[in-house]
């Protein structure tokens, strides 16, 4: 990725897997991947084409590796990293972010931010211990986030 890339992804299946109510509500999903193209369909005419495109059965450690892994790594090279997730209510932007309310989802489950804040931290203490072992002076690390959330035209600052 360059100095001022961008990428779009999109999970498929009204975006994120269907909730147990939705499926015994009998809903459908509407959306299909086209297979081999990162290529989503609307129904029947419609067509949506981004850089990466995820299945319903997609693996949140899937996403992360293609679409975050990257970006973490760049941050200890010195760059900025932001995740944006952006969607109609209902659409999956918490559940693939991983922040909802679930004080204790399974490895499988977790999102988005606790693997990124598990990924940089690991990584601190990795180069941080790879300089003790060689004698050399630890590196520094400044780490700050912003955790926003905007809805109905209203900004709120997550952030703890």
């Amino acid at each position: 990725l360059g100095m001022h890339s961008h990428r779009m992804a999109a999970r498929d299946g009204v975006i994120r897997p269907q909730m147990a109510k939705e499926k015994i509500e009998g809903c459908h999903v509407c959306t299909l991947v086209t297979p081999g193209e990162p290529q989503v369909l609307l129904g029947k005419d419609k067509a949506f084409t981004y850089d990466f495109v995820f299945d319903i059965d997609s693996e949140q450690q899937h996403i992360y590796q293609t679409c975050v892994y990257k970006l973490i790594e760049g941050c200890f090279e010195g760059y900025n990293a932001t995740v944006f997730a952006y969607g109609q209510t209902g659409s999956g932007k918490t559940y693939t972010m991983g922040t909802g309310f679930d004080v204790n989802p399974s490895l499988q489950e977790q999102g988005i931010i606790p693997r990124a804040v598990h990924h940089l931290f690991e990584g601190i203490q990795s180069r941080r211990d790879r300089a003790q072992e060689i004698g050399i002076q630890a590196p520094e690390f400044k780490v700050s986030a912003q955790f926003l959330e905007v809805g109905h035209t209203k900004k709120f600052d997550l952030t703890f």
